[in-house]
């Protein structure tokens, strides 16, 4: 018998949403050693870079640079996809749609890009993308809070429409190697 499946709170959606005071002292503490580490090429070497990215953007207000690390993941598509925790209150994705022609720098591993920026707005392509997220990744677990063995299918509750509406996802075009 399969368990209803709900968002749990310590899943990182759910802490993302929530945004507690420890959770953001974390994680801004986390990020600051996890670019220093990336950016001299420690966590590449040891192969961090395949899963993770540093996203270069220009902050929409102040017009600073700005770095942030995330996750990155290949779909079905073929392209880089960014899932946005936070959705559109999330600062690098407000600042990436800021940009006049969405154009921003990513480092993956060793290598360098500027890349296009699409938001994912058609719904049955989001839902593709979460669902093959859901079914392949590892890390739904830790992130969602989901267990296929314990959850089964759980692409037709209230519960998936519900992170449906609330992530968002990014597609990355690499256009020129830096």
């Amino acid at each position: 018998m399969t368990e209803e499946y709900k968002l749990g709170k310590r899943s990182l959606v759910s802490l993302h949403r929530r945004r507690p005071l420890f959770f953001r002292i974390f994680n801004r503490i986390a990020n600051g050693i996890f670019i220093f580490l990336y950016r001299i090429y420690l966590l590449p070497l040891f192969g961090i870079g395949n899963k993770m990215v540093l996203i270069n953007t220009v902050g929409r207000k102040t017009g600073k640079k700005r770095t942030t690390p995330t996750l990155i993941f290949t779909f079905y598509t073929g392209k880089f996809t960014l899932y946005v925790a936070r959705g559109k209150k999330a600062h690098w994705l407000q600042n990436i749609l800021a940009t006049e022609d969405q154009i921003i720098e990513i480092q993956k591993g060793f290598k360098k890009w500027k890349v296009k920026a699409t938001l994912v707005e058609d719904p049955s392509e989001k839902s593709m993308h979460l669902k093959q997220y859901f079914e392949e990744f590892s890390e739904a677990r830790t992130i969602f809070g989901y267990n296929k063995e314990k959850h089964g299918n759980v692409f037709d509750t209230e519960e998936y429409k519900r992170i449906l509406n609330m992530i968002e996802f990014v597609q990355l075009v690499p256009i020129i190697e830096l």
